[in-house]
């Protein structure tokens, strides 16, 4: 889809919530395990959307403890790294 191939663009470039959207498409599709890469990296950018739905992968079992705790930490450095 042409949504799809514009948000691919746009996360390329670094935009958080793209990727954030990216991740939600591939949940939405079934594709736990690429919605929690997508959904890795944007919390790694600082983005706060994506980190509560790794969170919520996490209590339902779709992301392991190591991926919260890593999206977690990553979330707080580049939110300290915006200060």
């Amino acid at each position: 889809p042409r949504g799809i191939h514009h948000y691919q663009q746009a996360a390329m470039k670094g935009h958080e919530p793209s990727r954030c959207n990216l991740g939600a498409a591939e949940y939405g599709n079934g594709n736990r395990r690429l919605a929690v890469q997508h959904f890795m990296i944007s919390a790694k950018m600082g983005h706060e959307r994506t980190l509560n739905h790794i969170k919520v992968m996490f209590k339902e079992g779709d992301a392991t403890k190591e991926q919260y705790a890593e999206a977690l930490l990553g979330y707080r450095d580049a939110v300290e790294e915006m200060k």
